[in-house]
C-alpha cells in the first residue's frame, strides 16, 4: 500500500472531488508506470470486488488512461493535466451554480414578494430610483401635486427614448410624454384619496397613496399585480378617449360637469346604479360625500 505524504490520508484530493478510492487508484498510478487491474488492487489497498468500479470511474472522468492489448494496463494521467482538468470542471460548475442560483433569486425576491415602503417621501425616492432604470416604457396615473415630485426624471427618460403613458384627472404637461387628462379643475372632490400607480418596463410597480408620514405604499415585480395597475390605467384612459369621442370632454373642466357626464353615459349604457363602481368615482362609490384629500 502507498504511503501518503503530509497527514498521511488522500485529503488533498478529496477536497478536490476524488472519492477515497479514486484518490488511491489515481495516486498508485502516478507512482507506477503501467498497472493491471490485479496490480492495482494490491498495492492501492483497494478490493479487487471495487477495483474495477474505481477504474471505470476514473476512465470516464479522463483521469487515467487504459492501453489496448490483450491484459489491459493502465496509466495515470499527468498531475498537471489532471490539475488543469479538475480546474476546468471546478470553474464550468461554478458557473453553472452562479447561473442557476440568480435565476432562483430573481424569482424568490423580483417576481413573487411584496414590499411595504413607509412614508411618502422613501415612496418617491424609490419611485425615482427606478425611473432612472427605465428602458422602455413608463406608465402612470397620478396628481398633479405628486408629479412635480417626478417630472424631471421622466423628463430624462423620456430623452433616453423611454415611452412615457401619463393618465390624470387634472391638468398635466411634459413633452413628448402621451398624456390623457380630463384637467378637472377641482378633482378632490371626486375622491377621498390621491393615489398614483407607476409602472416601469412592464416589471417594477409602485402604488401609493400621498398621505405623508402615515403612508404604506407597495413595491414589487409581481406580474399579477403589475398586470392589474396597468389594467386600470388602461380602463381609465379607455373611458377618456370614449368620453372625448362622445364630444363630452370640455364639460368634464370641474368635479360637477366630469359627474354629469358620467350620469349621461350611465344612462346610455342602460348601467344601473349598483354597477357604476366601474367608473371608480367617489361620488358614484361613496354616495356623494365630497371630502377629498388634500
Amino acid at each position: 500500500m502507498n504511503s501518503i505524504t503530509n497527514n498521511g490520508t488522500y485529503e488533498f484530493l478529496t477536497k478536490v472531488g476524488f472519492s477515497l478510492n479514486e484518490a488511491k487508484v489515481y495516486v498508485t498510478l502516478l507512482q507506477n508506470k503501467a498497472l493491471n487491474g490485479y496490480e492495482i488492487a494490491k498495492l492501492s489497498g483497494v478490493s479487487r470486488s471495487l477495483v474495477y468500479d474505481v477504474i471505470e470511474r476514473l476512465l470516464n472522468k479522463g483521469f487515467i488512461i487504459k492501453s489496448a492489448g490483450a491484459v489491459n494496463y493502465y496509466v495515470a494521467l499527468d498531475y498537471n493535466k489532471a490539475l488543469e482538468k479538475i480546474d476546468n470542471e471546478n470553474r464550468k460548475n461554478l458557473l453553472n451554480a452562479e447561473t442557476n442560483l440568480k435565476l432562483l433569486s430573481k424569482k424568490d425576491n423580483d417576481n413573487e414578494f411584496i414590499f411595504n415602503i413607509r412614508g411618502f417621501d422613501n415612496f418617491i425616492e424609490k419611485a425615482k430610483e427606478k425611473i432612472k432604470l427605465a428602458k422602455k416604457e413608463i406608465s402612470l396615473s397620478i396628481w398633479k401635486q405628486d408629479f412635480a415630485y417626478l417630472r424631471d426624471d421622466l423628463s430624462k427618460a423620456l430623452r433616453r427614448g423611454v415611452k412615457v403613458y401619463i393618465f390624470s384627472f387634472e391638468d398635466i404637461t411634459l413633452d413628448n410624454a402621451e398624456i390623457f387628462t380630463y384637467k378637472v379643475k377641482d378633482a378632490s372632490n371626486l375622491f377621498p384619496y390621491r393615489r398614483i400607480s407607476l409602472i416601469i418596463d412592464n416589471n417594477d410597480t409602485f402604488i401609493g397613496e400621498n398621505i405623508g408620514d402615515k403612508s404604506v405604499s407597495i413595491y414589487t415585480k409581481n406580474q399579477a399585480i403589475s398586470s392589474l395597475a396597468i389594467d386600470e390605467i388602461v380602463l381609465n384612459i379607455f373611458w377618456f378617449k370614449l368620453i372625448k369621442k362622445n364630444s363630452l370632454l370640455e364639460r368634464c373642466s370641474t368635479s360637477k360637469g366630469f359627474l354629469e357626464v358620467l350620469e349621461v353615459l350611465r344612462k346610455e349604457m342602460d348601467i344601473t346604479p349598483n354597477m357604476t363602481k366601474n367608473f371608480m368615482v367617489f361620488n358614484f362609490q361613496y354616495g356623494g360625500n365630497k371630502n377629498g384629500s388634500n
